[in-house]
């Protein structure tokens, strides 16, 4: 009888320590989930500013001049189609 409940306490402890090691395991990759999830919103904030000071009218006007020397259709320069 007394083996019988030695086997018994055992197991119990080596349940208890398999699923102690497993609730460690799926922490440490939850927390790697996470830190990835807050690196990535990190970029997309860093994103989004980025395009809200490109896309600001002035840095637009510089771009313009710089890179595709663009300039307005004038309303005398439209050419009207006849149907």
């Amino acid at each position: 009888m007394k083996f019988l409940h030695l086997i018994i306490f055992t197991l119990i402890i080596a349940s208890i320590i398999a699923v102690k090691l497993m609730v460690t395991d799926q922490e440490s990759k939850l927390k790697k989930i996470l830190k990835e999830i807050k690196d990535i919103d990190k970029e997309i904030e860093e994103i989004t500013t980025d395009m809200t000071h490109i896309t600001r009218p002035q840095k637009i006007k510089e771009i313009n001049e710089k890179e595709f020397k663009l300039s307005p259709i004038l309303q005398e320069d439209i050419i009207h189609l006849k149907e």
